[in-house]
């Protein structure tokens, strides 16, 4: 059943992905304290326990999630950009599969155009050098 936009259910809606944004952003924290203290503790120590290092990694990644998911500015911020994401109006497949193209044939394009400049550059710098 879909829930109209503007009620209470929408709202509910929107702030489960919040929490799920929460979510990840402690999950990548927790993944880059795990390595940013492997890599410290493997300058003192030769062997890292890897049970101790995932225990602290996730403890301050959770904590970090929790810190900023308890802030009601961040969580303000987030909801805000959730609401802003729902009422985008994302382009369809077909749309996407044109703009691509267009993309790839820009790109190769300009790379030609490049290309035929460097070789012409590295012509007249030959000459004069």
């Amino acid at each position: 059943m879909m829930t109209p936009k503007g009620s209470a259910g929408a709202q509910l809606d929107l702030t489960r992905y919040v929490h799920i944004l929460f979510i990840a952003g402690g999950g990548l924290a927790a993944y880059l304290a795990y390595h940013i203290i492997e890599n410290v503790w493997a300058r003192f120590s030769p062997d890292p326990s890897f049970p101790l290092l995932f225990a602290l990694g996730l403890t301050v990644g959770g904590g970090i999630a929790f810190y900023f998911w308890r802030q009601e500015r961040t969580r303000q911020l987030a909801q805000e950009v959730v609401g802003e994401l729902s009422r985008v109006t994302w382009p369809t497949r077909p749309e996407l599969g044109a703009a691509t193209v267009v993309v790839i044939v820009t790109s190769v394009i300009m790379s030609i155009v490049l290309g035929l400049f460097d070789v012409l550059w590295g012509w007249v710098t030959t000459i004069i050098y």
